[in-house]
């Protein structure tokens, strides 16, 4: 199956704080108007530099347990989960915001 490219700005500023943060991933399939070698070779150095261990969180699970994050800030990945036969209860709220990352003004 082929998936369509998704466009988006690689650094978003937040509407609620003003930050800036990298807004992207390891799969990232290229930059407009970037050669290929060059575009995957940036995004390469930008995951490396965003999972440096200074910061990354890792989450020791206990039980009631609750982690909440903005997707406008975090990178996240899923770990294999080990079934223990322990009861979890996962659920993900979505807040109506934001629109596409394309629509944010571009900043010098």
């Amino acid at each position: 199956m082929k998936f369509a490219p998704v466009r988006h700005r690689l650094v978003r500023t937040n509407p609620a704080t003003g930050r800036k943060s990298l807004f992207l991933s390891s799969h990232i399939g290229g930059i407009v108007g970037w050669p290929a070698p060059e575009a995957l070779a940036l995004v390469r150095d930008l995951v490396e530099h965003a999972t440096q261990r200074q910061f990354v969180y890792t989450h020791a699970w206990r039980q009631h347990d609750l982690v909440m994050w903005d997707n406008r800030q975090t990178m996240h990945r899923a770990r294999r989960y080990r079934d223990t036969g322990e009861v979890r209860d996962m659920r993900r709220t979505t807040l109506e915001g934001d629109g596409p990352t394309t629509a944010q003004a571009a900043v010098a």
